[in-house]
């Protein structure tokens, strides 16, 4: 099966679809400098995620659902294992960032959830570290993440 598919220009770079074996589907892709051959690399670290990586992200989303439904109003989920969060995630675009450095794959997805429909949410995975987990804010993937904001659940 191909990973990437229907390729366009766009205005933005280049455009089109990613699939994302977590979620069983093909979700879009945003490639900010026209480099296929680091989206290739991105697109397989994102098929690729270690069970700790997806584990981290399970239990930051687990974090931000909480929070968020607490300072809501909402009632708190109950979830037996982190991947329980799963089915309450819908990953949406792969962005590909401009590489700093072109072997070091990043990850950095806009995802809807149910707890947030307005900000969705966002995931930064740079090599096998998971950097930033909250509110879709649009973050650079090459950011220094070692001091982390209050918003930020990783």
């Amino acid at each position: 099966m191909e990973v990437i598919r229907n390729i366009t220009e766009g205005r933005f770079g280049v455009e089109g679809e990613v699939y994302f074996g977590l979620f069983e589907k093909f979700i879009s892709l945003s490639v900010e400098d026209d480099s296929i051959a680091y989206a290739e690399l991105c697109a397989a670290h994102l098929n690729s995620l270690s069970e700790k990586v997806i584990l981290d992200l399970c239990r930051a989303s687990i974090r931000y659902c909480h929070d968020f439904l607490e300072n809501s109003g909402g009632h708190p989920k109950n979830f037996q294992h982190p991947k329980e969060v799963l089915p309450l995630i819908y990953p949406s675009v792969l962005i590909v960032p401009s590489p700093e450095d072109p072997a070091l794959p990043v990850v950095h997805l806009e995802l809807d959830c149910e707890w947030e429909e307005e900000h969705g949410m966002e995931w930064i995975v740079r090599g096998n570290e998971v950097l930033f987990v909250g509110a879709f804010h649009g973050v650079n993937p090459w950011s220094d993440f070692s001091e982390k904001k209050c918003w930020n659940y990783a």
